[in-house]
Formats: structure tokens, sequence, C-alpha cells
């Protein structure tokens, strides 16, 4: 329930933000100051190792895990101290098979010009990569509303088209901005996957 709370209250918040609402007026209808407001607007994501042990992860589906984890990897292996959002992509662009892969070529993207665009935005190396390699503030950010997409769109789980959503539904940080410049159009990717989750229902019922 704590959960649920925390995400129904960070989706006020950034619809709020999304209507132009001031961080003063959005504090004032939460009853609490502008800066308690603003800190809803920053998820409270630790490591990876840290959200599969608390359970955050558990909603994920086999395929959205794989997404983190690769994302892990691909940090791992390009010697970055944090998990960026760039990573994440990279993560959605591993299983071609995917919804989220799908969704993206359904617009016309190529995966390797997607993913070439990933990697542009990754950050320097560093001289030796942590054991647990946090994730950066976007990256938190993204996660955070990779759950509240799968709670907007009413589904009790999280898989790899929420990831994707979630990284749409904020154009300020890279991973989006990436995928918006190469060509991903937010409501026709959410159109796309609502259609094939419509259309396998009912090829299941």
């Amino acid at each position: 329930m704590t959960d649920l709370a925390d995400h129904l209250i960070g989706h006020f918040v950034d619809r709020a933000r999304h209507a132009g609402a001031s961080w003063s007026a959005i504090g004032e209808a939460m009853g609490v100051t502008k800066q308690a407001a603003q800190q809803r607007s920053v998820p409270r994501f630790p490591t990876g190792d840290e959200l599969e042990a608390q359970g955050r992860f558990g909603r994920f589906t086999v395929r959205a895990r794989a997404v983190v984890t690769h994302a892990q990897g691909e940090a791992r292996s390009h010697g970055h101290a944090m998990v960026e959002t760039g990573h994440i992509v990279l993560g959605l662009l591993a299983d071609p098979k995917s919804l989220a892969a799908r969704a993206i070529k359904a617009q016309g993207v190529k995966l390797a010009v997607a993913r070439k665009a990933a990697l542009a935005t990754l950050g320097p190396t560093v001289g030796a990569v942590p054991d647990h390699i946090p994730f950066a503030l976007d990256s938190k950010r993204a996660l955070a509303l990779t759950l509240r997409e799968a709670l907007r769109l009413g589904h009790n789980y999280v898989g790899t088209e929420h990831i994707l959503l979630g990284l749409l539904s904020d154009a300020t940080m890279p991973g989006s901005r990436l995928l918006l410049d190469a060509g991903v159009d937010p409501a026709r990717a959410e159109d796309w996957v609502t259609a094939q989750l419509t259309e396998h229902i009912g090829n299941t019922s």
C-alpha cells in the first residue's frame, strides 16, 4: 500500500506539473511545503540490488527485469560508474522481440540507429567501476515513471512497454530525448502497445 500511495502521489505531481501548476500550488494542495512537494518528483530508488531485495522488481516481467540487468551490464562493460537512462535504452533494444523494441520498430525506427544514439549519450569511463553500480538520478526517475505508467494503464505487472512509456513521459531525460529525436512518438507508442495487448487478450479469451 505504501508503494501504491507513493506512486499515486507522484502521478498527481507529474500531472499537475504538466498542467502548469507551480510547486507552491502543488504543495498547498498536498498540505506540504513547496520543498516537500518538489521532493515527490525525485523518486526514492537505491541500487538495483537493493530494489530487488525490497521487492520493487516483484511485478516486473522476465523481459523487464532483463532490461534492468542488461542496462547494468552495459554500464559495467563501458566502464561507467552509474546506470544512466542511455543504458536503460540499450537494455530495451537488446531484445528485439520485446513489446518495447517492437513498438520502436513499428514507428520505422531502426534499433541499430537507436542503439548508436544511446551510446552517444553515455558519459566518460571511470578508472574503477564499483561492484554495485548505482542508478543515476534520471534513471531512478525513469524506473519510478515506469511503475506509474503501469499504474496509469491499470496493469498489475511491469513490462518492457511500461519502461519505454516511462522514459518517453519525461523529455528532460537523455534516454527519452534520444528516443524522441530518433522518431519515437509517445502517443503512437502507447496506441501501438494498447492495440497489441488488446489483441493478445482477445486471442486468449
